[in-house]
């Protein structure tokens, strides 16, 4: 039977699931492996934390928030030595953040168009209406003029203040 002599552990393995940039609200598990002999004890810290964050093999963060962000690294270590190995943990926004977001700029995208379309059609009605009235290549004073004569007001008006009163409704 061959023994193999003791050693240090290897550089271990580290990996996250689900991956490494992390939903805010979700729940994240590290995972540290290597080998050594004899076996090696994990521990995990996160940087500039004096105090380990957990030990063993698996460390899990439930709620992940901005706050738990960062480089964190585990540490594998026997008798003989250790050697540790580092992962960058990033919070993203919560997909409820961020489908409120969306949905906000939607409505918002949804009033403007409506605003915009109700102006266009305000606008293509004005445009009709003056030109059922005039006859191309007529001016307005024109349509006014026969706006005008078409008034109960403006006919019982004698000729000669006619056009006093055209002048006086164009201003109005």
């Amino acid at each position: 039977m061959l023994i193999s002599p003791p050693d240090a552990p290897k550089l271990p393995s580290v990996s996250v699931s689900p991956s490494a940039e992390i939903v805010e609200g979700s729940s994240v598990t590290l995972t540290c492996s290597g080998d050594a002999n004899p076996a090696a004890n994990y521990t995990w810290y996160k940087e500039n934390v004096d105090s380990p964050k957990a030990s063993g093999q698996i460390f899990t963060i439930t709620d992940f928030r901005a706050e738990h962000s960062g480089n964190y690294y585990c540490e594998a270590q026997n008798r003989i030595g250790r050697h540790n190995s580092t992962l960058q943990l990033i919070v993203v926004a919560g997909s409820s953040t961020t489908t409120m977001m969306i949905n906000i700029i939607r409505l918002i995208l949804l009033v403007l168009v409506s605003v915009l379309l109700l102006l266009f059609c305000l606008w293509m009605r004005k445009k009709k209406s003056l030109s059922s009235t005039t006859e191309p290549n007529e001016p307005i004073e024109t349509v006014e003029m026969r706006e005008l004569e078409s008034d109960p007001d403006y006919t019982n008006i004698s000729p000669l203040n006619r056009e006093t009163a055209a002048c006086g409704r164009s201003s109005e």
